[in-house]
């Protein structure tokens, strides 16, 4: 059965991107928690994602429980945040993921943004249209809070908001651990289950699909 996430219209929503998320409009917003360790026979750290929408912008929000967060310590570019802790959205225009989009972001609120074909065949010069993220560190962990212009979407070939079509859509978190060695140890955490034997994302069985409720 597909997982679906509804967004909830919210008139004026007026977010400020500072990565806390303590906007009354985010009060609204369904809360989703349904995160596991597809791959592995234990319990996931919680994981809380939100996303809602106004007449301009699909706005979305994370709030992590980590307590030992992985940064690049040398951090050059954006393909820096695959060494890091962070969550991932994907966005796909086709059941194939023939064409998707996809945006991995650390807990500092840097991204690493992509376009992609299956089967990951990606172009990381490609930057998302109109994104603007924040990211903070907090005694639990981290938070990220984002937006996305309704007009860059649909630029990009999703349907229209009021056009009551889905968009296949996935919420992913990469779970790093420092280890004794002075690298790392990397777990990886899903919305769906791919159904997979090894470890991936980029393939159509972990993609759910991301509603908008009607006005």
């Amino acid at each position: 059965m597909t997982k679906n996430y509804e967004v909830r219209y919210v008139a004026d929503a007026e977010i400020n991107l500072d990565g806390i998320a303590d906007e009354p409009a985010w009060e609204q917003a369904i809360l989703e928690t349904g995160f596991t360790f597809p791959w592995e026979d234990r319990p996931a750290p919680r994981t809380e994602f939100r996303a809602l929408r106004d007449d301009w912008a699909l706005y979305f929000a994370f709030r992590v429980d980590d307590d030992d967060i992985v940064l690049a310590e040398d951090y050059r570019s954006k393909a820096d945040v695959v060494r890091e802790d962070r969550v991932e959205l994907f966005f796909a225009l086709d059941e194939e993921l023939d064409d998707y989009f996809c945006l991995e972001i650390d807990p500092l609120g840097r991204v690493l943004d992509y376009q992609a074909a299956y089967y990951r065949r990606f172009d990381r010069t490609w930057t998302f249209p109109g994104l603007d993220v924040a990211g903070r560190q907090t005694a639990e962990g981290y938070r990220v809070e984002g937006l996305i212009p309704l007009s860059s979407l649909e630029s990009l070939g999703f349907p229209s908001p009021d056009s009551g079509r889905p968009i296949k859509f996935g919420i992913y978190r990469a779970e790093f651990r420092h280890t004794e060695d002075s690298g790392w140890a990397e777990s990886w955490i899903s919305w769906v289950d791919p159904q997979t034997a090894e470890p991936d994302f980029h393939v159509p069985g972990s993609f759910g699909s991301l509603r908008f409720r009607e006005r």
